[in-house]
């Protein structure tokens, strides 16, 4: 079994913003039912997206229904702690009980997934 974590830096603003954060789920549905672990990290401007998605579905009600199938499959998704703040979500993030990350200067330890034999994909 691998390790793989998935890092959604993608904002929103961008035209391509939509189908990178649904091909991220994609992946780690496909990667987790190939029988491998895998971590989502919302990174960077990526922290809003998981408060859109986490929101009462509306215009993005596939992007939070394959959260939930992310979710049942077990796949663990957390968010950086630093963005979170700086782009102020954190409050909302933390009222859904989303878990942050912050071993490295307040951000995912990056290295430390690594030295864990985690394979990283940034989108």
């Amino acid at each position: 079994m691998k390790q793989v974590a998935i890092i959604i830096h993608q904002g929103t603003e961008c035209q391509d913003s939509v189908p990178r954060v649904r091909h991220a789920l994609i992946y780690a549905k496909e990667i987790k039912e190939a029988g491998n672990n895998v971590l989502l990290i919302f990174d960077g401007e990526g922290t809003k997206w998981l408060k859109i998605i986490t929101d009462e579905p509306g215009q993005y009600k596939f992007l939070n229904d394959l959260l939930n199938e992310v979710k049942s499959l077990g796949i663990e998704y957390k968010a950086c702690d630093f963005c979170s703040t700086r782009k102020e979500v954190k409050e909302d993030l933390s009222n859904k009980h989303i878990q942050f990350l912050n071993e490295y200067d307040g951000h995912p330890d990056i290295g430390k997934l690594i030295n864990e034999g985690y394979q990283i994909i940034v989108i």
